[in-house]
């Protein structure tokens, strides 16, 4: 009996102690099984925080890092790198993808200690007017260089400003001679050094040098999708006195408008509405001109090639708000290498948008309007642009001679020599074109 009891003790005892470690481990199972799961829901929520971050910066902010450029792809703070949470002991990591400027993908990562989240949100990019703030005589990207005899300056604005992004040394060269170049208070880039950006006499600056709290952004305005012009077929005109009726030109195509001798003029009736006419290739030289006449705005998109030279015009003596002409550019010129030329004593007086073509005015050449190009505006001789501005935010604006300039020039880079005048004044004639431009909207569609 007694060896009976010795047993089933010990078989209690071994039971206890087996159950003793099972309950242990059960309960360790549960701690980890809790801490784990902590761990993933303060990961999701560090991912969903830093996203809702994003999105409501995408859209109360016009300025928003967040928003890359058409195809490209923004990551913050890095790559593989993690930007820390504090209010909520983690870090996460933003990735942002523009997708042919329609669809935007927000990868939102959070990490809390070693557990990491990922959401995916799908937003779509919708359209806003194009109201960009031109309030400085000149604003580059990269970099600014005047020589001897050039200056800059405002009529009717106090203070005068001349900004600069770039806070790379020696972005701005103003020379050594002592005088007045830039009559206005210059400011360069976020955590400049000034002495170290602006190389030359600092004299040559009248008003105060100082640092950007921020970079300012000047986005590219789109342009018109051609493939959607549906138009009818219209006849071309070669160098003859005519007028156009609305039922003429209005929705219709040209192949060719090529005005190259006598001394013609092609008169276009807008009658009392807005009309639209697709030209293939336009050219005037010589004395020939086009006038346009009636109470509606003209807008005139060009496929390949305008050229103008000699004292020929556009719209001279009209309004110049009731006249707008679109150049997309001939597709077979590599990267859309190439250079539109307004020589000898030519007059364009109307808002003219090239959507990569370089802009040339040389001679005594002016426009009076807006000039927006995707590429360089070249200026030389004695050419004068009377503009609300010369926008070319992904080229350089670069003049020499006795060029004068008024209005505002908004450029990656600007570079003077000769004799240029850059005036800027706020009362314009020409108003700002009825444009679009991405990034307002940015409704979710999905969120993964």
């Amino acid at each position: 009996m007694g060896k009976y009891a010795i047993i089933i003790v010990s078989a209690l005892i071994f039971s206890m102690i087996t159950y003793s470690h099972a309950l242990r481990n059960a309960l360790f199972m549960s701690s980890s099984r809790t801490v784990q799961s902590y761990s993933q829901n303060q990961a999701h929520n560090i991912a969903h925080s830093a996203a809702m971050m994003a999105i409501t910066d995408l859209r109360s902010n016009d300025n928003s890092t967040f928003f890359p450029s058409t195809d490209n792809t923004y990551y913050f703070p890095s790559a593989n790198g993690f930007e820390p949470l504090s209010e909520m002991y983690g870090e996460y990591n933003l990735e942002l993808t523009n997708h042919g400027g329609t669809l935007l993908t927000l990868r939102s990562t959070g990490r809390f200690e070693n557990t990491t989240y990922q959401t995916e949100i799908g937003l779509v990019i919708g359209f806003s007017t194009w109201n960009p703030n031109f309030d400085q005589a000149l604003h580059a990207e990269n970099s600014i260089e005047m020589g001897g005899n050039d200056y800059i300056g405002c009529v009717g604005v106090n203070p005068c400003q001349v900004t600069l992004n770039s806070a790379l040394a020696n972005s701005i060269h103003l020379g050594s001679q002592s005088k007045i170049k830039i009559d206005a208070d210059l400011y360069v880039g976020p955590g400049s050094d000034v002495n170290s950006v602006v190389v030359g006499n600092h004299n040559n600056v009248s008003g105060d040098i100082k640092v950007l709290p921020k970079t300012i952004k000047h986005e590219m305005p789109l342009f018109p999708d051609f493939s959607e012009l549906n138009f009818l077929s219209g006849s071309s005109i070669y160098s003859t006195s005519t007028t156009l009726n609305p039922e003429d030109f209005d929705q219709r195509h040209i192949p060719e408008i090529l005005m190259t001798s006598g001394n013609n003029t092609l008169i276009i009736n807008t009658g009392d509405q807005d009309r639209e006419l697709r030209v293939g290739k336009l050219e005037l030289s010589g004395q020939n001109e086009i006038k346009i006449v009636g109470d509606g705005k003209l807008t005139i998109y060009v496929d390949y090639d305008v050229d103008m030279k000699g004292g020929s015009t556009i719209n001279e003596d009209g309004d110049v708000n009731k006249f707008m002409m679109f150049y997309r550019g001939n597709q077979e010129v590599e990267l859309y290498d190439e250079t539109l030329d307004f020589g000898g004593n030519t007059h364009f007086n109307g808002s003219f948008f090239a959507d990569k073509a370089n802009v040339r005015l040389r001679g005594t050449a002016g426009i009076q309007g807006n000039v927006i190009t995707g590429g360089n505006v070249l200026m030389s001789g004695n050419a004068s642009a009377i503009s609300r501005v010369v926008f070319a935010p992904e080229g350089t604006v670069e003049t020499n001679g006795n060029v004068s300039i008024r209005g505002s020039v908004i450029s990656k880079s600007f570079k003077a020599s000769g004799n240029t005048d850059l005036i800027f004044d706020p009362e314009f004639d020409a108003d700002i074109p009825d444009l679009e431009v991405f990034g307002s909207g940015f409704d979710v569609v999905y969120w993964n």
